[in-house]
């Protein structure tokens, strides 16, 4: 990470005063800050912050350009995982590979983005029966399962183009239902018993866990804090306790769940959620 204006200025100030030659000239005392010793306005002063400017600009371009190569590095290791995760979105539904002996790799002659119906993917190394797979989750762009014979094309394009030998776990499903048991204590300037917004209707409680849902990764994991911490956010919500989760068939107090499917879907149900005033 490159450093800020106000650090490298800092440093410039800071080497200014430790300088023997400039604590001559100037008189300075080497027991004081640059700036108890010089204005804000002073032509040293604005020097020295056009100088941190340029500095800054030169490092950010820089930390720019280094995010820029690991990212392309990275997408272009062939059967590293972010290469498979580009690989399964670039799969185009109905169309042959073909092989390029330039490049000894299976590769669409013709781009088609219609035919790009794989919009969620996340790529897992897991072991399994003391095998390491490559766990792949895939969906359309609702998060939805692929199934039949588009299921089939899309797992035997990733074999042909992926590395020989490898061994893959496939997983699209319907996301993962889950519920959510809570304690609201709420604001009854904003909110009714039933947790509904007096001005507008609604139930931004319930709005809250949909969208956290939602905004989670593809593939990722779904934390109680990571709830708790946006439902505090919430209008009308003074406070929370989160009681338990129900998912795969379980009510429990859980931290966290990895979905099975990839993704999850929340249940709503009133009596899951209990109102009461702070």
């Amino acid at each position: 990470m490159s450093r800020t204006v106000k650090d490298i200025s800092q440093e410039i100030k800071e080497a200014f005063i430790a300088n023997i030659t400039l604590q001559e000239a100037y008189g300075l005392l080497p027991d004081k800050s640059f700036d108890d010793q010089f204005a804000t306005s002073s032509i040293e002063a604005v020097l020295i912050n056009i100088v941190a400017s340029v500095i800054w600009l030169h490092e950010s371009l820089w930390e720019l350009f280094r995010k820029e190569m690991e990212t392309l590095i990275d997408n272009s290791y062939v059967t590293s995982r972010p290469w498979y995760y580009q690989r399964a979105l670039e799969f185009q539904n109905g169309d042959a590979l073909s092989f390029d002996e330039s490049t000894y790799s299976f590769r669409y002659p013709t781009v088609d983005e219609s035919k790009r119906i794989v919009k969620n993917v996340a790529i897992r190394e897991v072991t399994d029966n003391n095998v390491t797979k490559l766990k792949i989750y895939f969906s359309d762009e609702r998060k939805q399962p692929l199934t039949g014979d588009v299921r089939t094309a899309f797992e035997d394009y990733m074999r042909q183009i992926g590395a020989a030998g490898t061994h893959y776990l496939f997983v699209s499903q319907v996301p993962d239902e889950l519920r959510v048991h809570l304690h609201i204590y709420y604001d009854p300037l904003v909110l009714d018993s039933t947790g509904e917004r007096l001005a507008s209707g609604g139930k931004p409680v319930e709005e809250t866990i949909e969208n956290y849902l939602d905004s989670l990764e593809y593939g990722g994991v779904f934390y109680a804090s990571g709830l708790v911490d946006m439902l505090q956010a919430t209008e009308g919500v003074k406070d929370v306790t989160l009681d338990a989760t129900t998912w795969d068939g379980s009510k429990e107090n859980r931290r966290k769940i990895d979905a099975k499917s990839g993704a999850f879907v929340y249940v709503r149900n009133e009596s899951d959620i209990t109102y009461a005033i702070d």
